[in-house]
């Protein structure tokens, strides 16, 4: 994690300069108690790769420690569903994997962690996603919005009288693009509160996402829980925010997933 703190002072005398100071090494951050985190799930995908699990364990660092944030090995992770318990393998460096589940939508998933003498449990429902019926590009001009260039655009059926929570992500290379963004909040993740039932025409995934003739490029539209929904909207805010006063962005807050520990006594 790098991060560094400036304090600028401007004097104005015949002419204006500035200087800036470096204080992090002046500042008393303390050290607390390493938590655990986590990041990865099941995803289901209807282009033959079947379902994937993936979980990522590694733990809170100090605030200006600038090395990788330590990864977590000597853990037991399991999910449950309701026929059916597996262990997940280790097979690198934090990463816990199985090929046992299939993954059923509308089929509850519970995760459990044992690490450090404490319990972790989270729970959600595999959603289902609408195929995308079109996927091309448009071309589009320079705009106060946008760059020049080429985006991707699809068009897809919403169903009818049933709650949707959408995911979008865009790969260009092979590569996840996803930058920065106040806008990632509105775009790569939405409801169908105002067109339930409609097909939509011309959705843009992702307005960052930009192509050049003979790149190749992959829509994925995800469903996912509500909940997930929420925690995505805030984390796409918070990342989106400027850093500068004037714009009213609100100061970062700590976002809560549903993964809890289970002891009352667990550092919080």
């Amino acid at each position: 994690m790098n991060h560094k703190i400036f304090f600028s002072a401007i004097l104005i005398t015949g002419l204006m300069s500035s200087c800036e100071t470096v204080v992090t090494d002046e500042l008393d951050i303390p050290n607390s108690t390493p938590l655990l985190v986590v990041e990865g799930g099941i995803e289901r995908f209807d282009d033959g790769r079947g379902t994937v699990t993936e979980i990522k364990l590694s733990t809170t660092a100090p605030y200006l420690d600038q090395n990788e944030t330590p990864k977590v090995e000597n853990a037991i992770v399991s999910i449950a569903s309701e026929n059916q318990t597996v262990i997940l393998n280790s097979v690198s460096e934090g990463v816990f994997t199985t090929e046992k589940i299939e993954g059923e939508i509308g089929k509850s998933y519970t995760l459990r962690i044992l690490w450090n003498d404490y319990e972790y449990i989270a729970s959600d429902i595999m959603n289902q996603a609408p195929p995308i019926d079109t996927l091309y590009s448009i071309f589009q001009e320079e705009s106060g919005i946008t760059d020049e260039g080429y985006f991707l655009n699809f068009n897809s059926q919403d169903p009818a009288g049933i709650a949707n929570q959408y995911h979008y992500r865009v790969f260009k290379e092979g590569e996840y693009i996803i930058l920065p963004d106040p806008g990632n909040a509105r775009t790569l993740v939405l409801t169908d509160e105002f067109f339930d039932g409609a097909y939509r025409e011309g959705i843009n995934p992702n307005e960052e996402a930009v192509f050049e003739p003979g790149q190749i490029g992959k829509v994925e539209q995800m469903g996912i829980s509500m909940a997930y929904y929420h925690f995505l909207f805030q984390v796409y805010d918070q990342t989106g925010n400027q850093g500068l006063s004037f714009t009213g962005n609100p100061p970062p807050a700590s976002i809560r997933g549903n993964l809890i520990a289970t002891d009352p006594d667990y550092p919080r």
